[in-house]
């Protein structure tokens, strides 16, 4: 079926709110990892007609920032994200 069941959409947003901001060090660029989980999140609740494919869930797209969030927070979300999307 199209979309994510609530559950689904609900893990999503408890992992992206839990994303650490480094104190030391450079981390993925806050701005663009929220953008891209808004969308997921829209794309996936059936809220923007704009489907999430998996060359947007590429990590590599993010800058390297100081005091931006932990990578290995942000590669674990989307890749569960990643298996939402080829799932359904």
């Amino acid at each position: 079926g199209n979309g994510a069941s609530p559950a689904d959409l609900q893990r999503i947003d408890a992992m992206r709110r839990t994303f650490t901001p480094r104190r030391f060090g450079s981390g993925y660029d806050a701005v663009q990892v929220n953008r891209l989980f808004d969308a997921i999140v829209a794309s996936l609740s059936g809220r923007s007609g704009m489907p999430i494919n998996e060359q947007e869930l590429d990590p590599n797209q993010f800058s390297l920032v100081p005091g931006g969030y932990f990578e290995a927070e942000v590669n674990q979300a989307l890749k569960e994200v990643r298996d939402l999307v080829v799932r359904r």
